[in-house]
């Protein structure tokens, strides 16, 4: 796991384990919307049972990271205050099979990035990696 100064969570796959798929590109913002309108209403629990499914990363190994990840928002709860909502930000594509939506969490006194990586599989689309941290300043290319 990448760490980032503060706060990061991410999950990269590593180990290839079964994954549904979603069927075509444009199943990607709609999963990714319905994903991130669970993180904006607090509920995390949710968002990372939305997610399991569609990653490829090891049942355990994903378990894991949402507990991990549900205890370092509870840990910062006080700093940012609590979720507010979500927005979208933006998409990149890298040729036909790579593709990266980039959402904001609100919260009451910050926005905390996420990113979500899916890979064009041969049978769908799949949830090959996402993240999540406080770096603000990494939206703008900058890390200043």
């Amino acid at each position: 796991m990448k760490t980032l100064p503060l706060l990061a969570v991410a999950v990269l796959a590593l180990n290839v384990a079964h994954a549904d798929a979603l069927k075509s590109e444009a199943h990607l913002r709609p999963f990714a919307d319905s994903v991130m309108a669970k993180v904006g209403a607090g509920d995390l629990v949710g968002a990372f049972a939305l997610m399991k499914p569609y990653t490829i990363v090891p049942g355990a190994e994903f378990d894991a990271t949402a507990l991990n990840s549900k205890a370092q928002r509870d840990l910062v709860g006080a700093r940012f205050g609590v979720a507010a909502g979500y927005e979208f930000i933006g998409e990149s594509k890298v040729g036909q099979s790579l593709l990266r939506l980039t959402y904001i969490e609100k919260t009451e006194r910050h926005a905390l990035p996420w990113m979500f990586y899916f890979y064009r599989s041969p049978d769908g689309w799949v949830l090959n990696a996402f993240l999540w941290h406080d770096q603000l300043q990494s939206l703008f290319g900058t890390a200043r």
